[in-house]
């Protein structure tokens, strides 16, 4: 394990669709101004996998890792992408890291080694939690279906907060999670 990371807030999902990253860039838009944060997304990948992951065809993003892994820096916030919606919405940075699923915790590793020990870092993933224990780990949980893919299972007991999601609306605001001296924490209403 790469170690813990206090300065570190990990949003998972039990599956697509769960507004994660809306999620992730509402927790950006309220911090931004007062702390330097770091977006990152994290696809894991299967190098000897043929078929999209994620059900799509064409993209060609998972066939164009030929290393362990591969840092792409975000640059533009008018695009679809969630590191662009991330940046737009005040992250500093925003990177995707494509890493192959057996070579996770090196990939990790180099992306940590790009930021800066004072800086808050948001990552969207699920497989990451395997191999960094962060400040604070949230898993956003779809409430109508019992589904729950195989990557957030196997970390899913690891959640710090479990949040419901019921295709409209989260069951608790991302506007309580705050930044307490370097840390990410939650603060309960009322």
């Amino acid at each position: 394990m790469t170690g813990s990371k206090s300065n570190i807030l990990i949003i998972g999902s039990t599956g697509r669709n769960t507004g994660k990253t809306e999620f992730a860039c509402r927790i950006i838009e309220k911090h931004a101004t007062q702390k330097e944060i770091v977006a990152v997304k994290i696809i894991p990948v299967d190098k000897n996998e043929v078929e999209c992951h994620r059900g799509l065809e064409g993209c060609g993003l998972c066939n164009s890792l030929t290393g362990d892994y591969k840092i792409i820096e975000e640059t533009t916030t008018d695009s679809l992408k969630d590191t662009s919606r991330m940046l737009k919405a005040g992250a500093n940075k925003a990177y995707l890291l494509l890493v192959d699923r057996k070579s996770l915790e090196k990939g990790i590793r180099a992306l940590l080694g790009l930021l800066p020990d004072n800086v808050m870092v948001v990552i969207e993933s699920n497989s990451v939690r395997k191999v960094l224990a962060p400040g604070l780990f949230i898993v956003i949980k779809d409430f109508t279906t019992n589904s729950v893919k195989q990557t957030c299972a196997e970390v899913m007991e690891l959640a710090d907060k479990l949040v419901g999601f019921d295709n409209m609306k989260w069951d608790f605001p991302p506007d309580n999670v705050k930044i307490q001296s370097e840390r990410w924490i939650i603060q309960e209403s009322g």
